[in-house]
């Protein structure tokens, strides 16, 4: 069914970009994107180290797809749970929460300059900008109140990745 809807898709405009199931079993897509609630940002950048040395790159399913040297794309990373006021065990993020405001950061920004200075990734998405249900790993509220000044992240998130230059 993938294969029909990307063929289907490329037949009605040959330009338009597809990528097939994201963070899944790729069958055949335009773009490889992967999925990865890492936490450790030491474990996380040596994960796609062979983007840049060569080897095995980190897939979705090891043994049931293989990439094919499209674009790479990290399209869910991060998740960090932070949700000080917390009463309930309804809510949950990724990994351990940070104690601190400055422990998230310092997280956040080693996962993202982990994806920034990898030449092989060509985007990154974090999960994400808003807390969402139960989800409380945004960077806003569920009522879109900023947990963090948003310039420190505008600045993290904005310098020239090493694909760009």
């Amino acid at each position: 069914m993938l294969r029909i809807v990307y063929n289907v898709t490329k037949a009605l405009d040959r330009t338009r970009p597809v990528i097939d199931t994201s963070g899944y079993v790729h069958v055949v897509t335009d773009i490889y994107d992967v999925h990865d609630y890492d936490q450790n940002p030491e474990t996380f950048k040596a994960r796609y180290q062979p983007l840049v040395t060569g080897g095995e790159v980190f897939v979705n399913r090891k043994g049931r797809e293989k990439y094919q040297g499209q674009p790479y794309f990290v399209s869910e990373y991060g998740g960090i749970w932070w949700n000080p006021g917390q009463k309930d065990d309804i809510g949950w993020g990724y990994g351990e929460r940070p104690k601190s405001k400055e422990e998230f950061l310092e997280r956040y920004e080693k996962l993202t300059t982990a994806l920034l200075d990898n030449p092989g990734i060509c985007a990154f998405c974090y999960t994400q900008l808003t807390d969402v249900e139960q989800e409380v790993n945004g960077l806003y509220t569920y009522d879109r109140k900023p947990k963090f000044d948003p310039e420190i992240i505008r600045r993290i998130n904005s310098r020239k990745a090493a694909i760009e230059k």
